[in-house]
């Protein structure tokens, strides 16, 4: 049996009070399927809370989203001074954007923020296929919107993009568990290795629902018109090349692979023409369909990024 000892960052040094905080009483051990055994000091036992604290006065949304995202399921918020209602309105505002995160005590000097998510009641896998269908809905929903001039559809893809960043925020804590604790890989059955390309693939999903989010704040009214006719015949190929790539990452299909890659050159050829259409068109508004098209390419090439991470099953 091979033995392998995970040692913590700042092993031989002295540790700070909230690492000490967060040590369990003596290392957990556990055997891996290929017979190494595990000896990680990190992991906390069962049962055990891993806090941190965050002052007041800092700059409370990035402190609280670097906690979160580190795995700490309690974040303690305090402050020399009282809390004000206006701090702890601000700081309900913050936690809305993340999954599980609730405020469970508030004193005059303190409020205690609880992350309440068991990663067993959403694993990754599951967590990644609601966000690509969030995406894929606000995707179609956004080209109909354009082209058919519709704010109100428009504005419920804008909505939706937080509902994807809380998703988001949420898988990245999974994965970031699972490459620091070997024995998190294990429970959840994710490797270190596969763990980085799903955090890529959330990422790059995470992108095309900001680029869908794109298009719709550009929905003024109907379009017609030759040029359109194209930017529209785009739009449907990159769905398309989104659909198939995601796909993959599921269940691989060589040959959805091979034509999302082909799709890619065919697609910055096609816009390469269309933007000088646009660029010369006597009419319409210029600057708005670049924008647009723009946005389809890089829905496109990041299609073809997620095409790129998905390997054959065997």
């Amino acid at each position: 049996m091979q033995l392998v000892v995970v040692v913590p960052q700042g092993q031989g040094g002295q540790q700070t009070g909230e690492e000490q905080d967060h040590q369990p009483d003596a290392p957990l051990a556990a055997e891996r399927e290929d017979g190494c055994l595990i000896i990680d000091p990190r992991l906390p036992k069962a049962g055990e809370t891993q806090y941190t604290e965050v002052p007041m006065e800092s700059n409370l949304r990035w402190a609280i989203t670097s906690k979160y995202l580190l795995g700490f399921d309690e974040i303690r918020v305090i402050s020399k001074e009282p809390i004000t209602n206006e701090q702890r309105d601000e700081l309900k505002r913050i936690i809305k954007r993340f999954v599980a995160l609730e405020v469970t005590e508030e004193t005059k000097n303190q409020v205690v923020i609880q992350c309440l998510v068991d990663p067993s009641t959403l694993p990754v896998i599951k967590a990644l296929k609601r966000i690509n269908l969030l995406t894929s809905r606000m995707l179609n929903d956004a080209v109909e919107a354009y082209f058919d001039g519709n704010k109100d559809l428009a504005n419920g893809v804008i909505e939706r993009d937080e509902e994807v960043d809380r998703l988001f925020f949420l898988i990245v804590r999974e994965l970031r568990s699972v490459i620091q604790y070997p024995r998190m890989s294990e429970a959840m059955g994710i490797t270190p290795v596969a763990a980085l390309d799903l955090r890529l693939a959330a990422q790059y999903i995470e992108r095309i629902a900001d680029l869908a989010v794109d298009i719709a704040a550009r929905t003024d009214k109907s379009l017609t018109g030759a040029v359109v006719k194209k930017m529209n015949d785009i739009a449907e190929q990159v769905q398309k090349m989104y659909s198939d790539s995601v796909s993959n990452l599921f269940k691989f299909d060589t040959e959805k692979v091979a034509w999302v890659i082909a799709a890619e050159k065919e697609i910055i050829q096609r816009i390469g023409k269309i933007r000088q259409e646009i660029i010369s068109a006597p009419k319409g508004e210029p600057h708005a369909q670049l924008d647009v098209v723009d946005c389809l390419l890089r829905i496109g090439e990041t299609a073809k990024d997620i095409a790129d991470l998905a390997l054959p099953t065997n």
